[in-house]
């Protein structure tokens, strides 16, 4: 009788084992820092995890709201999280102070950062904005003033601070303000004024919302991030084709903002994120870089030259998910 109950025991401890080593891996999680509230800006990251991409590249993705003053740089070099969003010149600024993160996807290939006038405002360019005399609102230490000012004078215009508010820019006709394109012009346009907006890629065009890691997070998880960046891409090209399918879910995370101011700054990003179409999807190149460490070091931001070269890496997705077999 008890040689026949130990046998019971071992056959009900086996079939438990032999579950446990049936049960499914878990996915390898990549955690997400957003440096903002859910926008547009991230449409695509969304539409990838609505539709299910990261999980089938074998994924989870936890992604974390954002907000003002979020240090993403920091927290991604400090590895509080996997991936962190930020714009080039941040990495760079980060990486002169011996933070080894490292770029690898760029949201905006050209720089989303304009100032914004007017439709009555007489001037038909950047520099006569700059030069036309009316009240410019910036941020003063931001490498793109400095730049302006190096280039086309600041004896001409009044600078005042920045603050988020437009309300002194809407209740004067004459004034302009640092917008980011997909943001303040929407405002705007909701508000029914008529506005235009003049791109500061001429004299800075960094890429923003750069997705990045650590050196050493890219060289022990590179068939994670290269699987990350295809469903990402994938996502893009879903979210760019039909925003409206995606910014309700976007909108119920920040009530903030609209769904209908979701669909407007959808279309103005557009332009931004896929230049020349799907294939420039993410992708940077080393002369852009360049051009930003350049402007960094001609502004005083930086004092030292840097390998823009170890700053990014174009990832391409694996022909396979992590784990599978590689095709022949």
């Amino acid at each position: 009788m008890l040689t026949r109950l130990l046998a019971i025991v071992a056959l009900v401890a086996c079939s438990a084992c032999g579950e446990a080593g049936n049960a499914p891996k878990p996915k390898p999680t990549l955690r997400v820092q957003l440096d903002w509230v859910p926008e547009p800006e991230f449409g695509g990251l969304y539409a990838a995890q609505q539709d299910g991409l990261f999980e089938a590249a074998g994924l989870a993705i936890e992604i974390i709201k954002g907000g003002a003053g979020t240090p993403t740089p920091q927290l991604t070099a400090d590895g509080v999280c996997d991936v962190g969003l930020m714009s080039a010149d941040q990495l760079l600024q980060l990486r002169a102070r011996d933070g080894a993160l490292v770029g690898f996807y760029a949201t905006f290939i050209e720089t989303p950062y304009a100032l914004m006038a007017h439709q009555a405002n007489p001037a038909a360019s950047l520099e006569q904005l700059w030069t036309g005399g009316g009240t410019i609102a910036v941020e003063p230490g931001l490498p793109y003033v400095r730049l302006l000012q190096a280039k086309y004078g600041q004896d001409k215009a009044k600078f005042v601070t920045y603050n988020g508010s437009l309300s002194t820019f809407e209740s004067d006709p004459m004034a302009a303000t640092q917008c980011f394109a997909t943001a303040e012009p929407v405002t705007m346009k909701l508000k029914g004024v008529a506005c235009k907006s003049f791109s500061l890629r001429e004299i800075y065009n960094p890429y923003v919302a750069v997705y990045a890691t650590t050196e050493s997070t890219l060289a022990a998880r590179e068939a994670d991030l290269r699987a990350f960046v295809g469903a990402l891409r994938e996502g893009w090209s879903r979210y760019l084709a039909d925003p409206a399918k995606y910014n309700p879910a976007i909108a119920a995370m920040n009530p903030a903002m609209t769904v209908e101011a979701m669909n407007i700054a959808a279309e103005l990003e557009r332009p931004l994120i896929a230049p020349t179409g799907p294939a420039s999807l993410g992708r940077m190149d080393a002369a852009r870089w360049q051009a930003v460490l350049d402007a960094l070091i001609e502004t005083k931001q930086l004092s030292k030259p840097q390998d823009v070269n170890a700053a990014f890496r174009n990832l391409e997705a694996p022909v396979t998910a992590p784990g599978a077999e590689p095709t022949p």
